[in-house]
């Protein structure tokens, strides 16, 4: 069993170590102040310094002598806190024991109210230890157990935290909107509470997982609310807390004047040593960030200054760890001295994390140990050091294992991996990244449960663990005399493709409740090919999987620049109306992608009488219209079917049925709240109407009331929305208008999961007035994510909003294409989109339709049969 990476990226990320849990010496404190024990009041204050290891000793002769005066009580508080000393030190076997001491002592006690008062307790701090051994939802019931004792004597700020901690167990569980209405429920009691430092504590936890989940506006909100409260107290320890809290969440903001000014606030109030050097060393990292070298040298002085005051403790340790890290991670900051040397050399920066090593073996905490020997075969890497490097990270590694800690594992295993690499020792290092990524999918839910709240960036720590693999795996061996590669590594690639696909839409969603499960291409369709893409550091690699037939690898020697910079070019040219007018100047970039992609097998897909191409991409492809690439003569969607797949494992294989379409068309035809009109929306309404089966929710009808009453007491095979809508790269900006209000990603998918009658899922999602949002190269992650998250086989949506007459048309004629039993949904979409662009050529209707502007911005996405 390991700690969750939600503690040790918390740690990594300077969050407090004592004052932030929500499980704590203090509950106790609360719990029983009457009680004056000096041992425990001395196990205490070194439980508070971090010193854990030194407060073993002094509860244990506690322990003793209560047990000698048959005061079970008090020897359940001691061994609750035993329990939580071990749990800080990651000895999970040691606290587990302590707690089944404290349940076994509890059937003792008479006094109810003194049961109730303890047990809770107890569980808080069992709950925690579930949930930092990977066991969320036995977390989560012991915390409901927690619960109804707080309730019982009505301790509903002991109530409060509870809650709380089960939303860190929700999260971890991917149940996000039940987090949400958690924190609803923690909200509305934290009102009626009277203002104490227990609430400011408890409104704080709560601002930093509002924080967590995304919710940056209402996390500002508490956290203020929090801070008032302490200042009015003036509680000077808990508002330099606060103050760092607000620093934080200002960071996700990018708002780094904000954060930094509350950084400096918290490190000028604050009492407390431990909570000045926490706020210095998060300034410290904004400064590295905003490569403000000068103010970071002035930072690193005052650190280091601090540092040697400290005594000994898991404080001191982690904070001499980030302050390597943020040295590591940029050394340019330097000082010259009289010599004109830099003062904070490697050999300065292994200083402090040798320190760190031997303060960490001092207190016997295996976990620092590892953690500091981790960072420290870090700097060896950067220096190329290659030999000293290896063999810390082999030493760092064997430590993380001897005590489970599969969260730091992965990233040994990667740091392992790079090292490998670099020594060209190939197949050692593709089993280091292979071991990597394994681990990461056993830390899918606490991963992504940890991700915004302590600025979990997906590009830097997960991404390039699968991209650099995938390298691996696709370069040629030495030996080889030919750029063949294996059909082995072949077929790991492509998983790994897949592993990242589904990783970045977790990433997305911040849970991990996508249900993936692998799909042969053989099962789904004989007359389709798959193209898996991903940008390497000096290619682009395709991996094609046509059925029956051994999988195809090509690639194309560009960097990443140059593909983002064609992609770019291509929309440009493609959305801004000056520079549609010259169609020769699109052509070019879309010839190029075309090339990239198509023409190195085309003839293979002749061959292979391929009818429908499936793209699995990645990076700043996912951004264009592929039916609109073109080879010089034609576009790709006059030549075959085009779909878009997040993945072949979240692909639900079925065909649609062909019987009547049961569709709820929904939209809006005027302008509202400052969204443009689109007056043709009723017509394409209309046409769906004639074509189907369809109950129509139009203007004031379409609100988010009804629109949910309507999808959830109903059962429709396609529903239709026509109205403004934006996809980004962030989940809570991915919105669909609705007349009164809006819909997000997740509100959409409870509506269809919660439906009475809707037993099976919807065939098809049709979004036909939405855009991708300007300026976010991966809002199309936002499109792909609202097709796997509402739970439709299929999505219909337009990358960019075009002329709502040209809608309407291409809405009709893809009904039309649909009710033909003999062609897939990605043939109808295709026929539909052709039929515009020729009537268009043919002056059957506005010519200007002809440009794949106006007809290729539709996009398919999911199951394409």
């Amino acid at each position: 069993m390991g700690i969750s990476i939600k503690q040790v990226q918390a740690i990594e990320f300077h969050n407090n170590l004592v004052k932030k849990n929500e499980i704590s010496w203090d509950v106790l404190t609360q719990v029983s102040t009457f009680l004056e024990s000096t041992l425990e009041e001395k196990a205490q204050h070194f439980f508070q310094k971090g010193n854990f290891s030194a407060s073993i000793p002094l509860l244990e002769a506690a322990i003793k002598s209560y047990a000698n005066k048959d005061d079970d009580y008090s020897q359940i508080r001691a061994l609750r806190n035993l329990s939580l000393v071990y749990l800080k030190l990651g000895k999970w076997e040691n606290s587990e024991a302590e707690i089944n001491r404290c349940l076994n002592l509890i059937t003792k006690i008479s006094n109810h109210h003194k049961i109730a008062q303890i047990t809770a307790s107890v569980l808080d701090v069992k709950g925690q230890l579930l949930l930092s051994t990977g066991q969320s939802e036995a977390a989560l019931n012991i915390w409901k157990k927690a619960s109804e004792n707080y309730q019982k004597i009505k301790d509903y700020l002991g109530l409060t935290r509870s809650y709380i901690n089960q939303v860190q167990a929700l999260q971890a569980l991917g149940l996000y909107s039940q987090a949400r209405k958690q924190l609803e429920t923690v909200s509305q009691n934290l009102q009626y509470q009277p203002d104490t430092i227990i609430k400011a504590k408890a409104l704080q936890s709560l601002g930093d997982v509002l924080r967590g989940i995304g919710k940056i506006k209402q996390s500002i909100e508490v956290l203020e609310l929090s801070l008032t409260i302490a200042e009015n107290l003036k509680a000077s320890e808990e508002i330099g807390i606060i103050l760092i809290s607000l620093g934080n969440t200002y960071t996700l903001l990018e708002n780094y004047e904000a954060a930094n000014s509350f950084y400096q606030q918290a490190i000028d109030k604050s009492p407390v040593a431990e909570i000045k050097i926490q706020a210095m060393l998060n300034l410290l990292n904004l400064f590295v960030e905003k490569d403000k070298y000068v103010s970071a040298i002035k930072s690193v002085k005052n650190i280091d200054s601090l540092l040697n005051q400290l005594p000994i403790s898991q404080t001191s340790i982690y904070a001499r760890i980030n302050l390597a890290q943020s040295l590591i991670k940029s050394q340019k900051i330097v000082l010259a001295n009289s010599n004109n040397e830099p003062l904070y050399s490697t050999a300065k920066i292994a200083d402090y994390l040798v320190k760190a090593v031997q303060q960490a073996r001092n207190l016997g905490d295996t976990r620092a140990e590892s953690y500091a020997l981790g960072n420290l075969g870090k700097l060896y890497e950067y220096n190329q050091q290659w030999q000293e490097a290896k063999q810390l990270t082999e030493k760092a590694l064997n430590l993380a294992q001897s005590i489970n800690a599969v969260d730091i594992i992965y990233k040994l295993k990667w740091q392992l991996g790079r090292i490998l690499t670099a020594n060209k020792n190939k197949e050692e290092a593709i089993l280091a990244y292979s071991q990597a990524i394994e681990n990461i999918q056993d830390l899918r839910g606490d991963i992504i449960a940890a991700s915004s709240e302590l600025k979990f960036d997906f590009l830097d720590t997960l991404e390039p663990i699968y991209r650099e693999l995938v390298e691996l795996l696709l370069e040629p061996s030495e030996s080889d005399q030919q750029t063949i590669i294996s059909q082995k590594n072949l077929i790991k690639a492509r998983k790994v493709i897949e592993g990242l696909q589904l990783a970045e839409l977790d990433n997305f969603f911040r849970n991990s409740c996508l249900d993936a499960q692998p799909v042969e291409i053989d099962n789904l369709d004989k007359n389709a090919a798959i193209f898996y893409t991903i940008v390497l550091s000096d290619r682009l690699a395709v991996i094609l999987a046509i059925p029956g037939q051994p999988l195809v690898h090509y690639a194309t020697k560009i960097s990443k620049e140059e593909v983002d910079l064609t992609v770019e070019t291509l929309l440009n040219f493609l959305t801004i109306p000056k520079e549609r007018i010259f169609p020769k100047k699109y052509w070019q970039p879309a010839e190029k992608i075309y090339n990239w992609l198509i023409n190195p097998i085309e003839k293979k897909l002749e061959v292979n009488e391929i009818k429908t191409l499936v793209f699995i991409l990645e990076g700043s492809l996912r951004n264009i219209p592929l039916a609109s690439l073109y080879d010089g003569e034609k576009y790709l969607g006059q030549k075959y079917n085009v779909a878009i797949a997040p993945g072949l494992e979240l692909i639900d294989p079925k065909p649609l049925t062909r019987q009547k379409l049961e569709v709820l068309a929904m939209g809006i035809t005027e302008s509202i709240r400052g969204w443009p009109a689109l007056p043709n929306v009723r017509k394409e309404l209309e046409d769906i109407q004639n074509q189907t089966s369809s109950e129509i929710l139009l203007n004031e009808s379409f609100t988010k009331e009804e629109t949910n009453n309507e999808v959830v007491n109903n059962a429709y095979q396609v529903i239709h929305i026509a109205t403004h809508g934006e996809f980004s790269s962030n989940a809570e900006d991915t919105f669909i208008l609705t007349w009164d209000d809006e819909i997000d990603v997740e509100e959409l998918r409870n509506m269809i999961k919660s439906g009475t009658q809707q037993t099976r899922p919807i065939e098809l999602l049709v979004l036909s007035a939405c855009r991708t949002a300007t300026g976010d190269n991966r809002a199309t992650l936002g499109l792909a994510g609202i097709s796997v998250r509402a739970g439709a086989r299929s999505t219909i949506a337009s990358l960019w909003y075009v002329s709502d007459e040209a809608t309407a048309m291409l809405m009709k004629n893809f009904y039309q294409q649909l009710a033909n039993p003999e062609i897939t949904k990605a043939e109808a979409l295709r026929r539909a989109q052709q039929q515009i662009f020729q009537d268009a050529q043919a002056g059957v209707i506005n010519p200007e339709y002809k440009h794949p502007y106006f007809w290729s911005t539709f996009i398919l996405v999911g199951n394409w049969l």
